[in-house]
C-alpha cells in the first residue's frame, strides 16, 4: 500500500497541513518578536475557551497515543495524531484564532495564543517522533533550539488540562456550524453574507456563551 500516488496523497492530506500550521506559527511569532522564554506565569488564567479546548483535545491524544504504543498499535496512534492535526488544530483552532495574531491583534492575547500554539507544536513533535522521525526533528529543533527531539522524555499527558465537558460541547458547536453551512449552501446564501437570524435547537447538551459566540462568528 505504498507508491507515488499514495505517498503524494499522504503528503497533501497530512504533511502539508502540519507544515502549514507550523509555518503559520513561526511567521506570526517572528513578526511579533515573540520569545517562548517570556511566557507569563499566569498564562492559564488568560486562556480563551478555544485555548482550553485545544489543550484538552491534545491531552486526550497524548493519552491515546501512549496507550496505543504501549500495546504496539501504531495505526491507532498515527490516526489519532493525524485527526487532531487536520481536524482540530488546523481546521478549527487555527482558523478560528487567525484574528488573534498579526496586525490589529490585541498584544497580550496574541502572546497567549502564540504560547498555546508553541506548546501544542512542541508536544506534537515529541509524540510523533517515533512515527515521523525526520519532520518531527526538523520542527522541534527549529522551535526549541535543543539538540534533538529523540533525546526528550516522551510526553505522558497533563491530566489537569483534560475537560471532557468542554470537548463534548465543542463537538456540538462544530456540528451546528457544519449543519449551518450545509443549509447556507442548500439555499444559496454565500458564506460572507451575514444571517439576520439563526435558530438552533440543541437537545441533551448545554452550550455556554463563549461557545455560542463561536457559532455566531461562523454562521
Amino acid at each position: 500500500l505504498f507508491g507515488y500516488k499514495l505517498a503524494e496523497e499522504t503528503r497533501r492530506r497530512f504533511y502539508l497541513i502540519l507544515w502549514n500550521s507550523y509555518k503559520f506559527f513561526t511567521d506570526y511569532a517572528n513578526t511579533a518578536g515573540w520569545d517562548c522564554k517570556e511566557m507569563p506565569e499566569d498564562v492559564r488564567e488568560k486562556f480563551t475557551v478555544l485555548d482550553r479546548w485545544v489543550l484538552a483535545r491534545l491531552t486526550e491524544v497524548v493519552l491515546k497515543v501512549n496507550e496505543s504504543l504501549d500495546n504496539f498499535d501504531s495505526a491507532t496512534a498515527s490516526t489519532a495524531i493525524e485527526e487532531f492535526i487536520v481536524t482540530d488544530l488546523s481546521t478549527w483552532y487555527i482558523r478560528r484564532c487567525r484574528g488573534r495574531a498579526g496586525a490589529g491583534a490585541e498584544k497580550e492575547d496574541e502572546k497567549v495564543f502564540l504560547s498555546v500554539m508553541y506548546g501544542v507544536l512542541v508536544t506534537l513533535t515529541k509524540i510523533m517522533a517515533p512515527i515521523t522521525p525526520f519532520i518531527s526533528e526538523e520542527i522541534f529543533r527549529n522551535l526549541t533550539g535543543e539538540e534533538s527531539v529523540h533525546l526528550q522524555e516522551y510526553p505522558r499527558g497533563d491530566k489537569s488540562l483534560l475537560d471532557s465537558e468542554l470537548v463534548k460541547q465543542m463537538s456540538v458547536v462544530r456540528e451546528v456550524v457544519s449543519l449551518g453551512h450545509a443549509e447556507r449552501k442548500e439555499v444559496n446564501i454565500p458564506v460572507r453574507q451575514p444571517l439576520g437570524m439563526l435558530k438552533v435547537k440543541i437537545q441533551n447538551a448545554k452550550v455556554g456563551d463563549e461557545l455560542l459566540q463561536l457559532i455566531k462568528d461562523e454562521l
